[in-house]
């Protein structure tokens, strides 16, 4: 269970606090509507992905691996997530929960293309787990 906070905390980390420096310092998450609700989601698939973001490749691929982790490690904490249709369908209401408290931060962004990416991880994530699963079991 250890590593399933490891990877909440995580994914804390880089979902609700800036990656920058603000005065020096890690910025702090600040709550509340400091915008309308149309400036704050954005439910048009990579309409913005390409355009909002200078380092766009690396959000892609940070988004994609930052969710790998719960791919792995939930189906081996939890063992009702014994197929990969059942731990991406977990990931999915995990991200989605994430993308939906993001409206209650002033900083912060609810984007499609981070639930699309996100589960894209999770999918990776948990095809690797059952790989190695099923090549193990056709090992013995």
């Amino acid at each position: 269970m250890l590593l399933v906070y490891i990877c909440i905390v995580v994914i804390a980390r880089f979902v609700y606090f800036p990656l920058h420096f603000v005065d020096g310092e890690i910025g702090t998450l600040t709550i509340g509507f400091s915008k309308t609700l149309s400036d704050m989601i954005s439910l048009i698939p990579f309409f913005f992905l390409f355009d909002r973001y200078d380092g766009w490749l690396i959000n892609i691929i940070g988004n994609i691996a930052m969710f790998i982790p719960v791919g792995i490690v939930w189906p081996i904490c939890f063992r009702k997530l014994d197929s990969i249709k059942k731990t991406v369908f977990a990931g999915i209401c995990f991200i989605i929960f994430i993308e939906l408290s993001q409206l209650l931060c002033t900083e912060r962004h609810t984007d499609i293309d981070d639930v699309i990416l996100n589960t894209s991880g999770v999918l990776i994530g948990a095809c690797i787990l059952f790989a190695i699963r099923k090549s193990r079991n056709d090992v013995s």
